[in-house]
């Protein structure tokens, strides 16, 4: 778990006032000033929450009070409460406007996994100004219900493939659905999503429009 030296190292490296990163975490300003000054005893998931958004910002904690930037790696999120994590993430990432492009889609494999926080990411989603957001499911799939502030196209059944690919910002994710567990993987380098994104362009060109 992280240490408030690490809190205050890391806010530094990202050059952001305490109320950037107290908003973000959904608590007062001064609650996160006796959190960083150690000044506050501080229950086990609200360290973890504040050691994820840190890491969500490119953050890496090291042993011995040590923080550095990451340079890559893949972050994993497993089952519901994971999947809850990665849509988060997905709009923390977004939320001031960019790009989504999502392949291999079967929303109702989402809807699943969100369960009763469907409305409400899909509100927030649909909140975020400049986004340009884009689906690709497999032909004869109906279910879109994103289309409010997404733009579907369809792909042939040939073409179709069985692991989805979710593009954002200047991370790649490939989610892995079960009967009984999901699991997400995100890669956050550019190179590599620079290359998804090229070939998501050219199965959105030869892709049909939904009608």
């Amino acid at each position: 778990m992280i240490t408030p030296t690490q809190m205050r190292a890391a806010r530094a490296m990202l050059d952001v006032p305490q109320g950037y990163v107290a908003e973000h975490l959904g608590i007062a300003a001064n609650t996160l000033s006796k959190i960083e000054s150690g000044q506050s005893d501080v229950s086990m998931s609200r360290m973890a929450e504040i050691q994820r958004f840190y890491e969500r910002e490119g953050i890496e904690f090291l042993s011995n009070d040590g923080v550095a930037w990451k340079s890559g790696g893949v972050d994993t999120y497993r089952g519901r409460s994971g999947f809850l994590e990665f849509i988060m993430d997905v709009y923390e990432t977004v939320k001031g406007g960019g790009s989504i492009f999502v392949n291999n889609v079967d929303e109702d494999d989402f809807l699943k996994w969100e369960g009763d926080e469907a409305d409400a990411h899909m509100a927030r989603m649909a909140s975020i100004k400049g986004l340009q957001f884009k689906i690709l499911v497999k032909e004869g799939d109906t279910n879109t219900i994103s289309s409010g502030y997404a733009k579907y196209k369809a792909l042939s059944k040939e073409n179709f493939g069985e692991v989805p690919l979710y593009i954002y910002g200047d991370k790649t994710a490939l989610i892995v659905f079960e009967e009984e567990n999901v699991e997400v993987f995100v890669i956050k380098h550019f190179a590599i999503t620079q290359y998804f994104i090229d070939r998501f362009n050219k199965a959105w060109a030869e892709a049909k429009e939904i009608s």
